[in-house]
C-alpha cells in the first residue's frame, strides 16, 4: 500500500507539470511567431499609420480646395472612394514595385563592385546556375521578378484608371469636359507625375547602393559587415 502511495504521489507533481509546460508553450508560441515576424509587422504597421495620415491629411485638403470653389464638403468615407485619394496611392505603389523589381532583374546580369548586395563580378558560377536549372523549373527560378511584374502591372492599372477619374474631378472644379482613360494616358499630367516618383525611385536605390560601399551598419542585415573592406561585394548574401 505505501508503495502505490508513493507512486500515485510521484504521478501528481508529474501531471501538474506537464499542464504548466503547456501553458507557458501556447503563451510563448504567439512571442516567438511576432519576434520571427516583427520586421514585416513593423513594416507594415508603418504603411497602416501612413495610409491613415495620408488620407486624413488629403480629406482636409480636398474640402479646402471645394471651399474655394464653393463646393459643399464631402465627407472623410466618401473621400477615400474618390480619384484623388486612389490615384496618390496607386501612383506611389506602382513606383515602389517598379524601384525593387528593377533592382531585383538588373542584379541578375548588372554588377557594383562592393554593393552589399551585388554579386562580384568575377565570380564565375555557370556549372552551379545549370545544375540549379535542371532541378528547378523556370517559373519556380523566376518567381520573385515575376511576383513584381505582376504587381507592377495591377498597380499601373489602378494609377491609370483612378488618375484618370482624379484628373477629371479636378477638370469638372473648373468647367471642363472631361477625358478619356486613353487621353488621359497621353497626357502630360499623367507622365509628369508618374516620372516624378519614378525618378525619386531610382535615385534613392542609387543612393543606397553607393553608401553601402563605403558605410556600415553594424547588426543590419541591409549592410555588410563592419570589418569587411570596400572592395567585397555580395557581402548581404553570404
Amino acid at each position: 500500500m505505501n508503495v502505490k502511495r508513493q507512486n500515485t504521489d510521484e504521478k501528481a507533481p508529474q501531471k501538474k507539470n506537464v499542464a504548466k509546460t503547456s501553458k507557458v508553450h501556447w503563451i510563448t508560441i504567439p512571442f516567438r511567431l511576432i519576434k520571427e515576424n516583427s520586421l514585416t509587422i513593423v513594416l507594415f504597421l508603418l504603411f497602416a499609420i501612413c495610409i491613415f495620415g495620408q488620407s486624413f491629411s488629403g480629406w482636409r485638403l480636398q474640402n479646402e480646395v471645394l471651399a474655394a470653389h464653393k463646393i459643399a464638403s464631402i465627407s472623410y468615407w466618401h473621400y477615400l472612394s474618390t480619384g484623388s485619394f486612389m490615384e496618390g496611392l496607386s501612383s506611389n505603389w506602382q513606383a515602389a514595385v517598379l524601384q525593387l523589381g528593377v533592382l531585383i532583374a538588373f542584379s541578375e546580369f548588372l554588377f557594383q563592385r562592393g554593393a552589399p548586395h551585388s554579386r562580384s563580378p568575377h565570380s564565375t558560377q555557370r556549372k552551379k546556375r545549370r545544375r540549379i536549372d535542371s532541378h528547378f523549373s523556370w517559373i519556380w527560378r523566376h518567381s520573385l521578378i515575376s511576383a513584381f511584374i505582376l504587381l507592377f502591372m495591377i498597380a499601373m492599372m489602378l494609377h491609370i484608371v483612378f488618375g484618370a477619374k482624379a484628373w477629371n474631378e479636378q477638370r469638372a472644379l473648373t468647367g471642363q469636359s472631361p477625358v478619356s482613360i486613353i487621353s488621359y494616358l497621353f497626357s502630360a499630367s499623367f507622365w509628369s507625375s508618374t516620372l516624378q516618383c519614378w525618378q525619386a525611385e531610382f535615385l534613392a536605390l542609387v543612393i543606397y547602393i553607393v553608401l553601402s560601399i563605403f558605410l556600415r551598419e553594424q547588426n543590419s542585415a541591409e549592410s555588410k559587415k563592419v570589418e569587411d573592406n570596400n572592395e567585397s561585394t555580395g557581402e548581404a548574401n553570404k
